[in-house]
């Protein structure tokens, strides 16, 4: 059972607008050319290695998703678990591994990008979505890295260890490229 704010997120990050809040913090906090390209490069390089990560991992692992898991449980070598053949998920299962889930993981890589540029957990992002329609702002990374990982769940498409693990590998991603690339330019 899903409360309305948990189906309202779960489809909600289907679709989410990442470059327009990219843009709209760019504009709001005035950043100049230099600031809003390096943002733009290192939020998407993170995101793209992240992306590039959990395919790995999922080609790897080729863990069941849920709707395989609960539905053929009496063939998971666990006595303890039951099928349930009528289960199904709020959202269409992707034809592709659960672990690890792109969506949490570059969230991960996401957050843990503003973090290092801006130097605060605070990320002041504006995000919509052409899914719901719903424009959400997430002052706090914590905030967005805790939606993008329980949406995925609530959708039904993943486990929660997909999610979680996903968006901490994410962040560590992130960090390798921002220790390596996008530092700040002298000026």
């Amino acid at each position: 059972m899903r409360t309305p704010w948990q189906t309202e997120t779960a489809r909600y990050f289907t679709n989410v607008e990442i470059q327009k809040a990219l843009g709209d913090h760019a504009a709001r906090h005035r950043f100049d050319i230099a600031d809003t390209a390096r943002l733009y490069a290192a939020a998407n390089t993170a995101q793209l290695d992240a992306v590039i990560t959990a395919w790995d991992a999922k080609l790897h692992y080729g863990t069941w998703r849920p709707v395989t898991a609960l539905r053929e449980a009496d063939r998971d070598g666990n006595p303890g678990t039951r099928p349930d053949p009528d289960w199904e998920p709020l959202l269409p299962t992707p034809p592709h591994p659960d672990y690890l889930s792109g969506h949490a993981t570059t969230g991960g890589a996401l957050t843990r990008t503003l973090t290092g540029l801006f130097g605060t957990s605070r990320i002041d992002l504006f995000l919509s979505t052409k899914s719901t329609g719903a424009t959400r702002h997430y002052r706090h990374a914590h905030e967005y890295n805790r939606d993008v990982v329980n949406a995925r769940v609530w959708g039904g498409i993943h486990t929660r260890t997909a999610d979680t693990v996903g968006n901490a590998i994410g962040q560590r991603v992130a960090a390798w490229a921002l220790e390596r690339y996008f530092r700040p330019v002298g000026r």
